[in-house]
């Protein structure tokens, strides 16, 4: 905003948390109601924080694949797949596609995982395990080839030039690092999103510099604060790791996900406490049935995603939302 100019339209972030296959689908379905019901496009955002799976959403947006197209490509109707002889965007054995071929193999990644593993679990600084150790017990069981390459066919190699912060960890220090936030860093775009969705133990970190990079989650599902820090007026968070509090889910579920909610109340309460407006949008406990334990599976991504846009219309619709966005809507 230019210094001494008044507008009626509040700094507005969009903040897409974590959530794995499933979350890439909820947050299809809630962009999509954004547009058509609240009146709110997506991309217009001044910033977009992404967190694993937030982050190829908002890599996605900021490329110019709108909310539409994505709902599309997560319900496998987008004519892409269908010229690519696809119904889906990935299958089972794309998403764990082993990366060992033999027991020694199995167990040297293993090694390699429980270090990896144990950073996260203990997340303070430590010394550095040497480049060479890390050769001979690399992390990682699974490949992330086949998304490596959508991404790298899908999305550009440059930043874009609309503030995107994606969320990652060093495992070195514990420390969570936000790429985009000074620059576009020394990865490129894709390279940053596979970074950030580089689940502990499961895929292999991304290396940049002295940092070995790991699922930005692994910090905080939501990264809500960043975007307080970044003073922005009006803030629409997208969760699908937390949940709808009026429609809560079963006892089980709450308490699976009772951390991402009680971190994402106190990010909230951070950001009203200086001044800004938060909204929202969580899965109700009938679709957090839906979304179930396995969140990286490939397969009824079209169903979250119907849910999600269902739900979140009837959210978006209310007179409290409409009179939040009003600004942005017009």
């Amino acid at each position: 905003m230019t210094p001494g100019v008044e507008t009626s339209r509040p700094t507005f972030a969009l903040v897409l948390g974590a959530g794995g296959l499933v979350g890439v689908a909820y947050h299809a379905g809630v962009l999509r109601a954004l547009k058509h019901v609240a009146g709110v496009d997506p991309a217009s955002a001044d910033l977009i924080v992404g967190s694993s799976a937030g982050s190829v959403v908002g890599a996605y947006l900021r490329s110019g694949v709108g909310p539409d197209e994505l709902y599309d490509l997560v319900c496998g109707t987008h004519p892409s797949l269908a010229e690519a002889g696809r119904s889906a965007l990935q299958t089972r054995a794309e998403v764990w596609a082993p990366v060992f071929g033999s027991p020694l193999e199995l167990g040297r990644r293993m090694l390699g995982s429980s270090y990896v593993l144990g950073r996260t679990a203990l997340p303070w600084p430590a010394p550095r395990l040497p480049v060479a150790l890390q050769r001979v017990f690399p992390a990682g069981l699974f490949s992330m080839e086949e998304g490596r390459r959508r991404l790298e066919a899908e999305l550009p190699a440059s930043w874009p030039s609309r503030a995107l912060w994606l969320c990652a960890v060093d495992i070195g220090t514990g420390r969570r690092v936000v790429l985009g936030r000074h620059g576009p860093p020394r990865l490129t775009l894709p390279q940053a999103v596979t970074a950030s969705c580089a689940i502990p133990g499961v895929y292999r970190p991304v290396r940049l510099g002295r940092m070995t990079l790991i699922d930005g989650g692994v910090f905080s599902t939501s990264n809500l604060d960043l975007a307080t820090g970044a003073g922005r007026s009006l803030i629409i968070g997208v969760v699908p790791l937390s949940f709808d509090g009026a429609a809560p889910p079963c006892a089980l579920h709450r308490l699976a996900r009772s951390l991402p909610t009680r971190r994402l109340a106190r990010e909230v309460a951070g950001a009203e406490a200086r001044g800004a407006e938060v909204l929202l949008l969580r899965p109700t406990g009938a679709e957090v049935a839906v979304h179930g334990i396995d969140l990286m599976r490939p397969n009824g991504l079209e169903v979250v995603a119907r849910m999600a846009y269902e739900a979140s219309a009837r959210t978006v619709g209310s007179s409290e939302w409409q009179r939040s966005v009003a600004a942005l809507a017009a």
